[in-house]
């Protein structure tokens, strides 16, 4: 019997579109139309799919191929009004710096002005200095205090290098320490070289062989600090402050090695994420807006190449039952148009001839379709097909398994940098 079947299983291995026609239906059949990405349209009827497939999920994370993708952040930013207005989330939390935004955030006067001031000097500029999100950072985030349902700002990335973290994180780490003892404060180098190489993370110096010498040494001297503080202090908010610190001198350690890099940053802004969902948010509705490579899932067993060697964000949440549960993840994907890559901008690839994006109806600009659905009605199903899923590259995937919902949008446009 196994020798009859071997034939057809190698006739189905030599041919991909065969074993994939099930996605393939699913995708023609359950994209849904979306009418508009502008986040001013307060007509959420098209969005009731979205709604619907999020169902009572306290988490919700949304990718971006790229951080250039101007189609993507307004259609992420009338999600989040959506998601704020219609679902009761109150909690926004960027890939942004993970000290800065929860201790700085609070400070911020919150009327526009100074919204705006704290944001542009401590949120990356890819989204606090883009046109295409100025209505939700500087118009819809303010308003939000205005009528009693604020929307709080987070992050959860380890980088550091903005205006609060650079003013404050040596300060707030020191005080941290002295206040409970720590016996490594009272060591000579302590003051010496410890504090001032807090202050250096944010010159970024990864490269020369002096700034290696002070991260490596730094990295180990925080090492010793959190020993001492012990796992019962490991929820504390200072002992994050400092965990993040040596995992960001450890990435600059590998900063020319993407691979080892990734895994360094994603591991401490699974960590980051996790904290504020169940220590600091443990009752909130949670938005994270990242990339689509930091919040996929499943990488070890639903991609390939070298995303499938990174324990991503995403793929480390998922790793707890609970999150899981309680999480919705939505990738974006594109079928053609311009997407900025720092000053350039770029074409969007073309889709390879059978994959997600021509699957989808040339008509159809926008659109979504739930995966965590197809899995449910199909849970036996591991079915390869290529989609442009990360960084706007076409890669095949088990993609069902990748994101719970993808957001379909077939003209890109690149992000405007946001007059001063």
């Amino acid at each position: 019997m196994r020798l009859a079947l071997l034939p057809a299983l190698l006739f189905s291995l030599s041919f991909p579109s065969l074993a994939q026609e099930k996605a393939k239906g699913y995708i023609q059949n359950n994209t849904v139309p979306v009418a508009t990405i502008s986040p001013d349209s307060r007509d959420y009827s098209d969005l009731e799919a979205i709604g619907n497939a999020i169902a009572d999920s306290r988490i919700v994370l949304l990718g971006e191929q790229s951080h250039g993708d101007g189609a993507t952040m307004l259609a992420k930013s009338r999600l989040v009004r959506y998601l704020h207005e219609k679902k009761g989330f109150d909690v926004l939390a960027f890939e942004g710096d993970f000290f800065g935004l929860n201790t700085g955030w609070g400070l911020a006067q919150k009327d526009s002005a100074g919204v705006r001031a704290f944001l542009t000097r401590n949120l990356p500029p890819m989204w606090s200095s883009t046109a295409q999100c100025a209505s939700l950072l500087y118009s819809f985030l303010p308003a939000t205090y205005l009528y009693g349902r604020p929307m709080e700002i987070t992050g959860f990335d380890s980088q550091v290098g903005y205006a609060h973290s650079n003013a404050s994180l040596r300060d707030s780490i020191d005080q941290y320490l002295r206040r409970l003892g720590v016996p490594y404060t009272r060591m000579g180098r302590y003051e010496q070289l410890f504090l001032p190489s807090i202050t250096r993370l944010k010159e970024w110096t990864g490269k020369t062989k002096e700034g290696r010498v002070w991260m490596e040494g730094f990295a180990l001297a925080a090492d010793t600090v959190l020993a001492q503080l012990g796992p019962t202090a490991s929820d504390d908010f200072g002992y994050l402050m400092l965990e993040n610190a040596r995992a960001f001198a450890r990435q600059l350690l590998v900063y020319e090695q993407p691979l080892a890099s990734y895994i360094v940053r994603d591991t401490q802004m699974a960590r980051n994420l996790r904290w504020l969902a169940q220590v600091r948010y443990p009752n909130r509705k949670v938005i994270v807006w990242a990339a689509n490579s930091h919040i996929m899932k499943n990488a070890g067993s639903a991609l390939k190449g070298q995303d499938a060697a990174i324990r991503w964000m995403g793929t480390q949440l998922a790793e707890d039952p609970t999150l899981e549960r309680q999480a919705y993840t939505i990738g974006f994907a594109s079928r053609q148009g311009t997407y900025r890559n720092g000053p350039k901008l770029v074409g969007v690839p073309k889709p390879l001839k059978d994959g997600f994006e021509t699957w989808v109806a040339d008509s159809m600009a926008y659109g979504f379709v739930d995966f965590r659905r197809f899995r449910r009605e199909n849970p036996s199903r591991r079915e390869l097909f290529m989609m442009k899923g990360s960084r706007h590259m076409n890669a095949t995937a088990l993609w069902t398994k990748v994101f719970d919902g993808v957001f379909y949008i077939r003209d890109m446009e690149p992000t405007v940098s946001l007059k001063p």
